[in-house]
């Protein structure tokens, strides 16, 4: 099972290079901007829902730039998977997949971006985005915890059946410049989502298990 495993992640590890790839591309066609997607350009920020009535994530603009869009699923876990024909669910775009894009580098300036090899970009998650990366109102099994499907505590919305750590009590990560590492939760800092977090900052080097 093990090795079985270590091939899955592996294969993960490779979607989400190949995902951090086509963000550079998108980078270097669109003026340096990062794509939107939910709670950017083309949805309203609190639904996620465009103009078309449609709810898109960041990794919808990215398609013209990979091979399938089978790429978004992780061998291990289907994160979310929106493929039903209920209305209000059936319009995400795209409806299955496996990575939640980190809320605070979806469209900015790459200059925005200070320090892309700290910085997540990518990561196993049971949401196709965050609402929230610190500090955190109303979040979902108490407390103000890291991102709403609480990668931090280990289990999704406090249901300890789905474990957020599907790789061996880790994930994998894409950061910002287009490298990829696998890491366990309790080696995952505040740092690595909150941009321009200050290095003087109490939360800088927190790991992500605890509060914020």
């Amino acid at each position: 099972m093990q090795v079985r495993e270590a091939g899955r992640r592996t294969s993960c590890i490779s979607n989400l290079r190949q995902m951090g790839h086509a963000w550079l591309m998108y980078l270097q066609d669109y003026d340096d901007v990062t794509p939107g997607g939910a709670y950017a350009r083309f949805a309203d920020r609190l639904t996620g829902q465009a103009t078309d009535g449609k709810r898109y994530t960041p990794l919808w603009v990215m398609i013209p730039y990979i091979k399938t869009e089978a790429l978004f699923v992780c061998p291990t876990q289907v994160g979310w998977n929106f493929s039903t024909k209920v209305p209000e669910l059936d319009t995400h775009r795209p409806r299955l997949g496996s990575y939640a894009t980190n809320y605070e580098l979806v469209e900015i300036s790459d200059a925005q971006i200070t320090e892309p090899t700290t910085y997540t970009l990518f990561c196993d998650s049971y949401n196709p985005w965050q609402n929230c990366s610190h500090d955190c109102p109303n979040v979902a099994g108490g407390g103000s915890s890291f991102i709403w499907d609480r990668i931090g505590r280990g289990c999704y919305r406090g249901d300890c059946k789905k474990i957020t750590g599907w790789h061996n009590g880790g994930i994998s990560l894409a950061f910002a410049d287009g490298h990829t590492k696998w890491k366990t939760l309790g080696n995952i800092y505040y740092k690595n989502w909150v941009r321009d977090l200050p290095e003087d900052d109490p939360h800088y080097n927190r790991p992500i298990t605890l509060d914020w």
